[in-house]
Formats: structure tokens, sequence, C-alpha cells
């Protein structure tokens, strides 16, 4: 597997991902580096689509995909003529481009051993990622003003994403040693969320949770028993541990509850002048809504940037909604937001059938971790923006990727069992 070049581009790109978003701004060489790297992705593309080792049908996910990558190139026609800058839309236009890239990659791997491998790559490298934000923030002394912390301020996707698949590996795996691992990876992010937390993601990671234990009753998997006793275990250590971390450094913790507790108390009223953002997001939710409905089939193209007045009287000019729905709208118009829900849907469809169907414990747990972080990701889409991101779109396109080769896997292998069984039929 270590030897293995889809693993090798898989991890390179992977590391790489903190250093782009999408409303950064890039510098010359950056375009041309993305410019050449995108034009090699694509050509390859189509020359596994032409050589047919890339299938398009409606039992996949590569159809939605591929039509949505169309529709998004496409909509430099629009925004060429609603003229908008050619660098802003291919600013936004390269996060979807990434969706593509990490699918292929992904959909590559040919066996669960290889998955296994790359899920446990994306928890290392998140808590790589976790690790040097801790480290910052310890450096330049961020505790009392950890808003002031470059890179910090934003707490990515990936630890609320990395706390599911811990916690699945947790309570199937018999090894202590990797058990021990996933119990400091869950304190490990939870500690990184708590220092920079976002109310949104806080909501996101309840919902998660919540999916991910109720589906679970409902489920009644095997060792269901073993299971439930080794959740209430994890829940004791880690509210022990926390507790033992609270002893050792009481004032580092302390200002980081106080902190915390402050963001959420605004939230009592509404209306209330502190609650800055909540005030900004109304007004902003407002304009977009009124460029969106101008041009509502197609939208404007990516890259499109528009203007209001905030609560502050302040001009701003900005290219992103703190509704990720109404962006697509404003962006691609109703013709993208049917074509994304349809590929959330068959992301569901495909991974709820791929649960019900797994008999490994181990992958119908990994299953489930999958299949509420999409639920997470859908209800956060509804609070953020940040739901548009590199980091963000390579998640979804991880675990869409993930998806699509365990139920190529199971087609596989039923393929294999199905002939098996007819040729016993014939003999009896």
């Amino acid at each position: 597997m270590l030897l293995n070049p889809k693993f090798h581009i898989f991890v390179l790109i992977f590391l790489q991902l903190d250093l782009t978003q999408s409303t950064r701004g890039l510098t010359k060489s950056e375009i041309v580096f993305l410019v050449f790297f995108g034009s090699v992705i694509i050509s390859w593309v189509f020359h596994q689509l032409l050589k047919g080792k890339i299938a398009i049908n409606r039992s996949s996910l590569n159809l939605p995909i591929f039509l949505f990558l169309a529709f998004c190139t496409l909509s430099f026609i629009k925004a060429f003529y609603n003229n908008v800058d050619i660098i802003d839309w291919f600013i936004e236009w390269r996060v979807f481009l990434t969706l593509i890239l990490f699918f292929i990659i992904v959909n590559q791997f040919k066996s669960k051993t290889e998955l296994k491998w790359l899920i446990y790559s994306f928890l290392l490298t998140t808590m790589l990622i976790s690790l040097r934000d801790i480290f910052s923030v310890v450096q330049q002394e961020g505790f009392e003003s950890v808003w002031q912390v470059a890179g910090v301020q934003y707490s990515s996707l990936f630890f609320i994403m990395g706390i599911p698949l811990s916690l699945a590996i947790f309570l199937s795996t018999k090894n202590l040693l990797l058990r021990s691992f996933q119990l400091f990876l869950i304190l490990l992010f939870l500690f990184r969320l708590s220092i920079s937390l976002m109310r949104s993601y806080i909501l996101a990671l309840t919902v998660i949770l919540s999916v991910f234990i109720g589906t679970l009753l409902i489920l009644r998997m095997s060792n269901y028993k073993q299971i439930l006793s080794r959740m209430i275990a994890l829940v004791a250590l880690v509210s022990i541990i926390s507790g033992v971390v609270f002893l050792v450094f009481p004032v580092q913790t302390n200002r980081i509850m106080q902190r915390n507790i402050l963001r959420f108390a605004v939230l009592k009223d509404f209306y209330s002048p502190e609650n800055v953002s909540a005030h900004r997001r109304v007004v902003e939710i407002q304009a977009a809504w009124n460029h969106a409905i101008q041009q509502p089939l197609l939208g404007h193209g990516f890259g499109l940037r528009y203007q209001y007045y905030g609560p502050d009287e302040k001009l701003h000019d900005i290219p992103y909604v703190h509704f990720v729905p109404l962006f697509f709208l404003l962006k691609t118009g109703v013709i993208g937001i049917l074509l994304i829900v349809w590929l959330i849907a068959r992301v569901l469809a495909l991974n709820w059938h791929i649960l019900k169907e797994e008999k490994n414990l181990s992958w119908r747990l990994l299953e489930l971790a999958l299949f509420s972080n999409f639920v997470g990701i859908i209800t956060l889409s509804f609070f953020i923006t940040s739901v548009v991101r590199i980091d963000s779109i390579f998640y979804f396109t991880l675990a869409m990727g993930i998806i699509a080769t365990l139920r190529k896997l199971q087609n596989n292998q039923q393929l294999y069992i199905n002939p098996i069984k007819l040729e016993r039929s014939h003999a009896e």
C-alpha cells in the first residue's frame, strides 16, 4: 500500500490543502501551477474515459459528478457575460475541480485494505494539522486572544469528521494499542475544536453524534451490547481525562471555557447588539437573494461579488454567502442546485445500501461514520460558508470515493458469488 502511487498522490495533495482556500487570493505562480495541474488532471480523466476505465452510469456516482463539473465549467460563459473577473471565477472554480480530482484518485483503490489505510492516513494527517494549530496558539500565547492567531480562527471540518471515524475504530477494534490511539485522537480533536469554537460546528458535531448513536441503536449490529459498553467506557474516559487536564492546566482551560461560554451566551437574545454576526448574516442573505432572483435558472457564474451595507453601515463586497444553498443559487442557479441535490441523494442512498448489506462490523461502523458525517455536512451548509472550501470539498469527495469503491467491491463480490451458486445449481 505504501508503495502505491495513488497513495503518494493522495497524501501529497492532502498535505497541501491547508495552504489554499477558495476565498484566498492567488499569486501568478499559483495560478500558472493550478492551470497546468488542472489541465493534466482533466486530460488524464478524458484519457481514462476513452479507454473505458471510468464507467458512467446511473447506478454509480460518476454521472452526477461529471454533469455537475461540466456545468461548473460552463459557468465561465455566464461569468464572462456578467463581467466577472476571470481570476475571481478561477479561484472558485478550482475548488470544484478538486471534486473530480480526489474522486477519481480515491475511486481507483481496489481493496478494503487500501481504503482502511486511506482512512488511517486521513486521521494521521488531521492529527498533524491539529497539533500544528495547537502549537501555534501556545507559541503565540493565544489562549487569551485565539482569534488573532493566524489560521486558527476557523476550525476545519477535518476535526469534526475525524471524531466519528475514530469513534468507529475505537468501538470495533480489538487491538488495545489502536483503541488507545483513537481515544487520544478523539480528545485531541475535541480540544482543537474548543480553542476556536464555532457555534455552527458544535451544532454539526451534535447532529453527527446523534445520527451515529441513533442509527446504531436502530440497526442493532452484531456485538450490540459490547459496542454499547465500549461507548459508555469511552464517555467515562473522555470525562475523566478532561477533568484531569482541567486540574493540571486550570488557568488555560478556564480561559477557553469562559470565551466559549460568552460566544454561546450571545444567542440568548438574537437581536442583541453584541450578536454582530447574526445581524450581518441576515442582511447578507437578503442581499444575496436579491441578486440570485435576477438570474435564477443558470445563476451569475462563479466569481461573482455582490455588495451590501451591513448593520455597521459599512459597504461589504464579498463573493460568499453564509447559506450554501443560496450560494449555489446565486452562482449556478436552479440547475446547479438540482445537480447537487441529485449527487447528495445518490451518496446517501449508496451509503445506506452499503450500511445494510455490509457484514463486517468494522466496516459497518466506518460506513455509519461516513453516513453521519454527510448528514452533518448538510446541516452545517445552512449556517456557514466554509462548506464551499477546498478542505471541505476534499472531505466530501474523500467520503464519496470510499462509498463508491465499497459499492463497487460489493458488486464485484456478488458477481463472483452468483456464478458459483449458478454452477452448483446446475451440478445438482
